[in-house]
Parts: structure tokens; C-alpha cells; sequence
């Protein structure tokens, strides 16, 4: 399976699920037959508000708009719990209810029983009355996908939410290819003249791997869709912060720029990278701009000398510690390397940071050519370097 659709798919098993313990009977049984499961149910919806109104309204079973198991435990739901308010159709209350119900032992035997008194009363429901409530149900499961897959995309392609958004010409406009027209599995290939061969080649990598095409032709297919339907409100796009959503379509960004798209393409997750640690951690600035003193010079360690070990690098970093004189300075950069995370950050920072900071200074609409294949050709070079571990 190729990496990118195992990592699709370990996404959407965090956030879609089937919903094995919802179902629909088939048999009928008189109203009369289940007079008794009504009057418990309603005893239920006294106790539980909400709960009993979700299930008869076709939303998913709790354990579905969680995506956990009846086998899963507190912990497992909580982390299901915190996934789903940031990435769901579901509405914030339905969510809420799900973990109440399911995070409390006692609770959860109720909604079990809640679920079992259901199947019970449906019974009773006339075929299109069961039908109905399958297909606002249905509704629900394809409705959530969607949203699942918007959500990763959003959380993994953010080049191409920064293009779309800001009104740049697609992938297919670029290469001259009529998207209607292009058969299933079949080749894309640059048609056009004059196009800049490396972008070119860039664009077709992303068009020829099945996966990332289907994520691609999603993003354009939803977000034109929600464009048309509210061409004029910023409201429907709430999630495109920080992609320049307010500025989409109102001109043909980057246009016949080919070297400046491609800087987008491929480096623009590097760039918001930079852009957040540097934010979060204004106080590197003397030790990643100067490169005669970094946290490490301050220690008198040797950064090729740290093990990739956690626990030993730290025991590397300790021993330097303990063998220096308590100053402000010696501290700070103690407190900066002893923290896994943190010297992960500073790391990143020390090997991307020059190229980037050029890079994060081009006006990018503004920029010729030759400044950005400049800067292009530095940060080739420098992240070839150390995705081969400098034998590239």
C-alpha cells in the first residue's frame, strides 16, 4: 500500500467508523406489542435529556459518533472524545452527550439498554418510517466522511488550501488537461507549452499517485461547491485561516509565476513550520540566527556528538550541564536541550533556518525569477542534505 493512502486511511479509522450496533429490523410487530418498551424509554429521555431524541432521529449510535467499541476503555474514549470536537458533522451537543454517556460505566450499561429498547419500538415503525429514519442516518455516515476527509486534507495539504484559496490557477488549468475528460487511472501529462518543466513534473508526481489525485480533486470539488453555494461570506471557509481565504478568487494569483507555485508546492509546510516556532520561541533568536553560538556552543557539546537515543542524549546533555558554572545563559540552554521536543524544534531550526528566513522575506507575488530559484536551490540542496544525512 502506498504511504500516502495508509496514512489516508489511519485517519479515517480515527474518525468514521460503520455503526455495528444501530440497525434497523425488518420484522413488524404490532404497536400494542411494545407499549411496555415505550414506557421505559421514556423513563430513559427523563433521565438522559437528549439521548433518546439523537437515536430516533437517525444520528449514529454514540459508540459510532465517537468510533469507539463497547470494549474500549475510559482513557480510549476520552482520546476519541478530543478528536471529534475539532474534526465532525456531528453537532457539539451530540458529541458532549456521547461522552457523558459512554465515559461513566453506569451510563453507558443505560445507553446500551437505550440502544437495545430502540430496536425494540422500530419494530413498530411503519417500512417508510424505517426507511426515513435509515436515510437521515445514512445522511449522517456519508456526511461525516466527507468531513473526515476534509479534515485531513486540511490538516496535511495546506500548499494546496493556500493556492486554492488564494484564487491560484489549478493543477489541471496549469497543465492544460480537461479534468472531465480524463479517464479513470489514466496518465496526466503536461499539454501545455512554456510551462516550467520542473513544475510541470512536480504537479504530475502529486497527479499520477492515485491517492493524492482523489485528495486533490476532493478539496476542489468541496470547496468549489461551498464557494457556489456562498460565493460572498467568508464563513463556510472559517477553516481556511491562515490560508488567505479573504483574498480567494479576486485575481489570478501566481499566474505564469511557475518558479513561485512551485516554491509553494514544495516548501510551504516549511515555512509555516518556521513561522510557528520562531513565534513560539522569539527568545532563540541570538541562538539561531548567530551560528558562532548556539545552546549547544553554551554547553561546549558537540551536536553530532548527541545520541539519537532520547534517554541518552539526555544523559549527554546532563553530564555537559553538570560540569558548568550556574550562569543565566547555561541555564536557559540547558532548559532547551534536556526537553526532547524542544531540541527537536531548536534541531529543525538550526538546519532550515537561513534558507527559510530568505525565503519568508520574498515577496512572493513581487519576486523574480532568479530570486527564488536562488533561494529554491539553497533549500534543494540543504533538505536533500539531510534526508541522505549529508551523503546526498
Amino acid at each position: 500500500m502506498a504511504e500516502e493512502k495508509k496514512a489516508y486511511e489511519e485517519w479515517m479509522e480515527l474518525y468514521t467508523c460503520d455503526d455495528l450496533y444501530w440497525k434497523v429490523p425488518t420484522r413488524y410487530m404490532d404497536r400494542s406489542r411494545v407499549g411496555g418498551q415505550e414506557k421505559k424509554m421514556e423513563k430513559f429521555d427523563r433521565l438522559y435529556p437528549g439521548c433518546v431524541d439523537d437515536i430516533f432521529e437517525g444520528l449514529p449510535s454514540y459508540y459510532c459518533v465517537l468510533c469507539v467499541s463497547k470494549n474500549d476503555s475510559r482513557e480510549a474514549i476520552e482520546k476519541a472524545y478530543e478528536r471529534k470536537k475539532n474534526c465532525s458533522v456531528y453537532p457539539e451537543e451530540v458529541i458532549e452527550r456521547a461522552y457523558e454517556m459512554l465515559s461513566d460505566k453506569e451510563k453507558r450499561s443505560a445507553y446500551d439498554e437505550i440502544i437495545r429498547l430502540f430496536h425494540k419500538i422500530l419494530m413498530a415503525f411503519t417500512a417508510s418510517e424505517k426507511r426515513e429514519i435509515m436515510e437521515d442516518h445514512d445522511d449522517w455516515l456519508r456526511r461525516e466522511k466527507k468531513s473526515a476527509t476534509m479534515g485531513y486534507i486540511m490538516e496535511n495539504r495546506d500548499a494546496w488550501l493556500y493556492l486554492f484559496s488564494r484564487g491560484a490557477p489549478t493543477f489541471y488549468k496549469i497543465l492544460g488537461v480537461d479534468r472531465a475528460k480524463l479517464k479513470n487511472g489514466e496518465e496526466v501529462k503536461c499539454k501545455k507549452k512554456n510551462v516550467d518543466p520542473r513544475l510541470a513534473e512536480e504537479i504530475c508526481r502529486i497527479q499520477n499517485n492515485p491517492q493524492l489525485r482523489f485528495e486533490y480533486d476532493f478539496m476542489l470539488d468541496e470547496l468549489s461547491r461551498i464557494l457556489d453555494t456562498n460565493p460572498v461570506v467568508d464563513e463556510p471557509l472559517q477553516g481556511l485561516r491562515g490560508h488567505g481565504a479573504s483574498q480567494r478568487r479576486k485575481k489570478a494569483f501566481l499566474e505564469g509565476k511557475d518558479a513561485a507555485y512551485l516554491m509553494v508546492l514544495k516548501y510551504y509546510d516549511y515555512l509555516e513550520k518556521y513561522e510557528k516556532i520562531k513565534s513560539k520561541h522569539q527568545e532563540w533568536e541570538e541562538y539561531t540566527s548567530d551560528r558562532n553560538k548556539t545552546f549547544y556552543d553554551v554547553l561546549n557539546l558537540d551536536v553530532a556528538s548527541i545520541p539519537p537515543d532520547r534517554r541518552e542524549a539526555e544523559t549527554v546533555i546532563r553530564n555537559a550541564y553538570k560540569n558548568k558554572k550556574r550562569t543565566e545563559e547555561v541555564n536557559f540552554a540547558y532548559s532547551v536541550l534536556k526537553n526532547s521536543r524542544l531540541r527537536e524544534d531548536y534541531d529543525w531550526l538550526l538546519k532550515h533556518g537561513k534558507w527559510l528566513s530568505k525565503m519568508h522575506e520574498l515577496n512572493i507575488e513581487e519576486a523574480d525569477e532568479m530570486q527564488i530559484n536562488e533561494v529554491m536551490e539553497i533549500a534543494d540542496a540543504v533538505v536533500m542534505d539531510v534526508k541522505t544525512g549529508g551523503k546526498g
